[in-house]
């Protein structure tokens, strides 16, 4: 790592966490809260909006360490970008907005991302040998479906906040090792700025991410293979970084639609939700979902040095965690229902 990319971060880390201190306590005064209701994971009404605090910080910074990077105007779209999806989300946040002109957005700013950097698309899949025609689509998707999942799985405390800590330090060890000081540095950035929120977002929570946040980073880490100079950072490296994210995010959209269910409304069907109606704490969650973040993180490290077929096993791996925690999971709901103990799962 460069110095200055410590010295950054350790800027971005004070930033935020003052920033997120501070939109709580002006939230609080204006009564800017996320009050509980029959679909949500909390009990008390709780600030929300602690994203800008996140995205204050980073922003800034990403810009700055393009700038020295010699990054180039098409690594500041991806930025400016970002920006443009924190502030969609902090719209929604204060008044929410119907999903088509979300997803509107959402896919117009991907489009841009991908469009300006199309040569860097091939290298961004080593696993998918497919023609760039199919690819652009194919990537565009990418980060609009990131965007969303990475939204979907902010629901309880520490939870989002602490994989971008730990995915982020994945990623940034990754493209420090492969030479790519630009993207190290905005992934440190982004670890230090997620940090910096956490202090005030673990359990219990004192304030909520909000999708000025949450958007913003599934965002910014779906983009970051698009990045110029990013061919040794692909899609799978970030895939498998937020390994559990994805699985759990796809695994209940696919549940929802095959029931026909509303996929964007609110619910608490997730994996990582369904302990809350059995009554475990969002602390025991939160810890217990780090160790997995943590090995599909370890697995995204690994994944550079690995064959076509060693790449194809750590995929593999990543989806074992996650039926690990699965079992774990549908063990608990079994024996809440062999106990008569009551259980809003569906």
């Amino acid at each position: 790592m460069r110095s200055w990319d410590l010295g950054i971060a350790g800027a971005v880390l004070v930033a935020s966490f003052a920033i997120t201190w501070l939109v709580r306590e002006v939230a609080l005064r204006r009564q800017l809260l996320d009050r509980p209701n029959e679909r949500s994971a909390h009990v008390r009404p709780t600030p929300r909006l602690g994203g800008i605090g996140i995205m204050a910080a980073f922003l800034p910074a990403a810009t700055a360490i393009v700038l020295l990077s010699g990054g180039g105007a098409r690594a500041l779209v991806v930025v400016a970008a970002t920006t443009v999806i924190s502030a969609l989300g902090l719209v929604d946040d204060l008044h929410p907005l119907p999903a088509r002109w979300r997803f509107g957005v959402q896919l117009a700013a991907a489009s841009v991302v991908v469009g300006v950097n199309l040569e860097t698309v091939r290298a961004a899949w080593t696993l998918v040998p497919l023609p760039v025609w199919l690819l652009v689509p194919m990537s565009v998707l990418w980060i609009v479906w990131v965007t969303n999942l990475y939204n979907f799985m902010d629901g309880i405390d520490g939870f989002a906040g602490g994989q971008a800590v730990i995915a982020g330090a994945a990623i940034t060890a990754v493209a420090a090792g492969n030479g790519a000081g630009m993207q190290a540095g905005l992934a440190l950035a982004l670890v230090a700025a997620a940090l910096g929120f956490l202090l005030l977002n673990f359990p219990p929570a004192s304030i909520f991410m909000g999708d000025v946040g949450s958007t913003a980073i599934g965002f910014f880490l779906a983009s970051m293979p698009f990045l110029p100079g990013s061919a040794a950072l692909p899609v799978e490296v970030i895939g498998l970084a937020i390994g559990l994210f994805v699985l759990d995010a796809t695994t209940t959209l696919v549940r929802r639609l095959s029931r026909g269910e509303r996929f964007f409304e609110a619910h608490r069907t997730h994996l990582y939700q369904r302990p809350l109606a059995l009554g475990v704490p969002h602390a025991t969650i939160t810890l217990a979902a780090y160790p997995g973040m943590a090995a599909v993180a370890a697995f995204a490290l690994a994944y550079g040095a690995a064959g076509r077929g060693g790449r194809a096993m750590l995929i593999v791996a990543a989806v074992g965690v996650f039926l690990g925690y699965v079992g774990v999971v549908t063990s608990l709901e079994r024996r809440s229902a062999a106990a008569g103990e009551p259980s809003n799962h569906p």
